[in-house]
């Protein structure tokens, strides 16, 4: 990432909340001591809620070292790691499970989308689950209007810039098809959420499974 986006995410770390859900019903197979990984997991919100319902053999990473500060205040008995970048130090199929949750939104480049998602990969085991929950591009005029001066500005339709300076993307529904193609899809779901300012959106999320090797 960069300093700029470390910058921007380190200052959002002290009062920032993230509003995305988890679906513990997608988890209901997965025993309590199978290996998680949460990449990009912010203060660790997602982290304390898998381990309030069982599931505590997990690992946060975030690029933010503000983000992690936060949630080892909040959250002492995460093992939560700030990352500089890929590949993490972990080996090929050390996980059983990784979430990416509000995540691809937060990285307006291809190149580097694809990365994260090939890095996800390598880390889970065959037959391993992927829980990702993201932004769809939305329909309503705030946010076309946005899309449209993004569009002049970073030359890809639906990547754009807040007014603090944040910039994000929000994805047609072939290009999150595109990035989950490696995975064997299971489920996906709509449902209603909040972003950073608190603005209503809708946001997608999927369950897949890593392919055999």
């Amino acid at each position: 990432m960069s300093s700029e986006a470390q910058q921007y995410w380190d200052a959002k770390s002290s009062a920032q909340s993230f509003s995305h859900p988890m679906n513990f019903e997608w988890l209901a197979d997965v025993p309590k001591d199978a290996r998680i990984l949460d990449y990009g997991c912010g203060y660790g919100r997602t982290l304390a809620e898998l381990g309030e319902a069982g599931w505590r053999n997990a690992v946060g990473v975030d690029f933010s070292a503000g983000m992690i500060e936060r949630g080892l205040r909040e959250h002492p008995e995460l093992d939560l790691r700030r990352v500089s970048g890929l590949p993490l130090d972990e080996p090929d199929g050390a996980f059983d499970v990784a979430i990416l949750f509000a995540v691809l939104t937060t990285i307006p480049d291809d190149t580097v989308q694809d990365a994260v998602m090939a890095e996800l990969r390598r880390l889970l085991k065959p037959g391993g689950l992927l829980l990702v929950s993201d932004y769809p591009l939305q329909t309503d005029d705030r946010y076309l209007a946005r899309y449209a001066a993004g569009e002049a500005r970073h030359g890809v339709y639906g990547v754009w810039t807040r007014e603090d300076g944040g910039v994000f993307r929000h994805h047609p529904a072939q290009r999150l098809e595109q990035l989950l193609a490696p995975f064997e899809a299971l489920a996906s779901r709509e449902l209603a959420t909040t972003t950073l300012s608190g603005a209503p959106a809708v946001a997608v999320q999927y369950l897949a499974r890593s392919p055999p090797p």
